[in-house]
């Protein structure tokens, strides 16, 4: 009997290049835009990047971050095109080694992402890499933003549901670097300042695995698309982020939330927002979403699940957890995940 899909393993992968906040302003004052944007606007940086916003360093996939500036539409999405299956493929290797599984094995592959567009999607250049089964499933979700990962799990976990006997993977992959726009925006000056790149892997199963997904639930807010999204310039990702979006954040997830679990996992967004979210949800610290943000920033749609890998390792008597991820809509989505023993299983 097919009891919902379960976790195997799930592993994390990060570009090499690590940048401090005082690094990444050494870059953007050596940047040609730094001179042209207001004084206002520098300072607005150099606060951000000066103080204690919660974010030690950032991964980018870049040698010379003021590569990511120079870079025209065409080159940044080249620059997408050569990183996101990289890392995404390295995140599926270490998932695939934890849990003793061959890539023959693999039924479908799930991927998603926002900071680049591909057509085919990053699936069809990960699963090559792969060399996975030619009748292999793949799917790519495009345009959910920071909240894709959690209706990727959902999409998984249809398939599963078809396919009891499946193993699949799924992966949230940004290359957020290739995203970076600059001007005279509050919103887009502060994007710039929290966002890093990075994959995160999951391998599931319809019959084995001691975690369980279940209770999917989504919340969307059209009537405040602008708040948050991708808007274009000039060929380029620009990223209109509102002043009020961790109070919006707060309040939606909020209706999402049920407190009937052991643990909590969300993605970070910012520290302006996990502050909002703690005391909306009345909790005092959203231990995982801070240590994602402090280690490697905003990662967009993986982070939430760097978040669940960090809280899987230290797990002990903690049997639940709610998730939940949001973004770009604005949209907000929920899943829990519930730990049975294989005796349970056997049972059931």
């Amino acid at each position: 009997m097919f009891l919902g899909m379960k976790l195997l393993s799930i592993a994390s992968a990060f570009p090499e290049h690590r940048y401090t906040q005082k690094e990444c302003l050494e870059a953007m004052r050596e940047a040609e835009f730094w001179s042209d944007l207001k004084e206002g606007s520098r300072r607005l940086l150099e606060k951000v990047l000066q103080s204690d916003g919660g974010i030690n360093e950032r991964r980018f996939a870049l040698n010379n971050l003021t590569e990511a500036w120079k870079s025209d539409a065409q080159e940044l999405n080249i620059y997408y095109e050569k990183t996101a299956p990289a890392i995404a493929e390295k995140a599926i290797h270490v998932a695939l080694a934890k849990s003793d599984t061959d890539i023959s094995e693999v039924d479908a592959l799930f991927v998603c992402s926002c900071t680049g567009y591909l057509c085919p999607g990053v699936s069809s250049y990960v699963a090559e890499r792969l060399r996975m089964r030619e009748n292999a499933y793949l799917q790519d979700l495009t345009g959910l933003g920071c909240g894709a990962a959690i209706p990727m799990l959902e999409a998984a976990a249809g398939y599963v549901a078809l396919h009891p006997e499946a193993k699949v993977i799924t992966v949230a992959v940004e290359i957020c670097s290739a995203a970076f726009y600059v001007e005279d925006d509050t919103g887009v000056l502060i994007s710039t300042c929290i966002f890093g790149d990075g994959a995160s892997a999951a391998l599931w199963s319809g019959t084995v695995g001691d975690w369980e997904i279940r209770n999917f639930k989504s919340l969307h807010c059209p009537e405040s698309r602008e708040m948050i999204r991708f808007t274009n310039a000039a060929g380029k990702l620009r990223n209109q982020l509102d002043k009020n979006v961790p109070t919006l954040a707060a309040s939606v997830v909020k209706k999402l939330y049920t407190d009937d679990t052991d643990a909590v996992v969300t993605h970070g967004g910012g520290r302006d927002v996990i502050m909002a979210l703690e005391s909306a949800l009345e909790i005092e610290n959203l231990t995982y979403a801070r240590e994602v943000m402090r280690k490697y920033g905003n990662l967009s749609s993986p982070s939430v699940m760097v978040a669940l890998e960090m809280f899987l390792e230290e797990a002990t008597d903690e049997k639940s957890v709610w998730m939940c991820g949001f973004g770009a809509g604005f949209s907000a989505h929920s899943c829990e995940m519930h730990h049975h023993s294989p005796e349970k299983l056997s049972e059931l």
